[in-house]
């Protein structure tokens, strides 16, 4: 694959996530630390379409205009939002952004901390709820829930003390997913058992997943500093090398967008908010 050298287009970032790209070209994702759903249009900069307070943590465009958020309540690792919010899944509308809540529970659980979103082409949007990110002691289980079109929450999948983050749905209504604790990637066929595609090294972080031509898996090694690539079946074809700290990705019109945490600190405290992430785009 030939990959040209990435580009910033934005950065002070407060942990962006979740990118997505509208019909107009503009990018839109979540900024964790500061509470916003954002948007980096060329000329105008990032700026801000709604304030979610909490933590905002994963943007999917909507064939209407709308956006679906994942709303983790307020948390990224240690760090805790000053500005709490339920944990939910949030709707904001075409236009306006003005925002409605889609679902704070599944099958009477309440909702943990949701993290990715998926759309599949019936129209049910699917999302993980990973729980708190502490890998040492895994203190929540996870699941894949589903909205059905009508309003309806269910619970597809509990999968344990794993952290599902990314989440996708394949040509064939399969989902995918990603889990952080495991390395994993896993497929669920319509009506089938969950299966094992792929465990990745430790330091290719499954932090996100999105799907791409021909059935082709895109993934944010965290610690691998790119996106790696993977066929339909798990097998790795190829890495983008982006640098830094990506945690998502998505592809639109031989682009690659991709959300990374920046040149961040170790040395600073666990629940300091670095305002240093940044939006690349490759172009493939």
């Amino acid at each position: 694959m030939t990959v040209a050298t990435p580009v910033v287009l934005a950065e002070g970032l407060g942990h962006p996530q979740g990118p997505d790209v509208l019909a107009d070209g503009s990018v839109v994702f979540a900024e964790t630390y500061r509470g916003r759903v954002a948007r980096f249009r060329a000329g105008d900069g990032v700026t801000t379409l709604a304030e979610t307070g909490g933590g905002p943590n994963a943007v999917l465009a909507a064939p209407d205009g709308s956006l679906y958020v994942t709303q983790n309540g307020g948390q990224a690792g240690p760090w805790r939002s000053p500005d709490q919010r339920p944990p939910a899944v949030l709707r904001l509308a075409p236009g306006s952004y003005t925002s409605e809540t889609v679902a704070t529970e599944a099958d009477g659980v309440p909702l943990l901390a949701p993290h990715d979103l998926a759309l599949g082409r019936d129209g049910t949007l699917y999302f993980t709820d990973s729980g708190t990110w502490a890998p040492e002691t895994r203190p929540d289980p996870g699941r894949l829930i589903a909205v059905a079109p009508d309003g309806g929450v269910r619970t597809v999948l509990n999968t344990g003390h794993t952290f599902p983050s990314g989440i996708a749905v394949a040509d064939d209504g399969s989902l995918l997913w990603a889990e952080c604790y495991t390395h994993r990637i896993l497929r669920l066929p319509p009506g089938g058992e969950p299966e094992v595609l792929c465990t990745l090294p430790e330091e290719q972080l499954p932090e996100s997943l999105k799907t791409g031509p021909d059935g082709t898996l895109w993934v944010a090694g965290l610690f691998a500093g790119g996106i790696v690539v993977l066929d339909r079946h798990g097998r790795q074809t190829d890495f983008v090398h982006t640098g830094g700290l990506p945690l998502n990705s998505v592809l639109a019109d031989g682009t690659l967008y991709v959300t990374d945490l920046g040149p961040y600190d170790d040395s600073a405290p666990d629940d300091t908010a670095q305002m240093v992430g940044r939006l690349l785009a490759v172009a493939l």
